[in-house]
């Protein structure tokens, strides 16, 4: 019961760095996959990584409409 409970905190870590690797060169799937290995280290790279430019960030969101 206790590991199952400490899994869905690591899960909702890592996603919560996922979010904040969306805007970022790194993107969400990059920044969630190395936060499931290590919260810290992930958080470490998505901050590191460069953000996206806004002409970056529209043309993100119009691909994914």
């Amino acid at each position: 019961m206790e590991q199952g409970f400490l899994l869905i905190i690591a899960i909702a870590l890592a996603f919560g760095v996922g979010i904040m690797g969306s805007k970022r060169k790194i993107g969400f799937g990059w920044a969630f996959v190395i936060s499931l290995l290590n919260v810290v280290i992930g958080l470490i790279v998505v901050l590191c990584s460069k953000k996206l430019t806004p002409e970056e960030l529209a043309e993100k969101e119009r691909n994914n409409e």
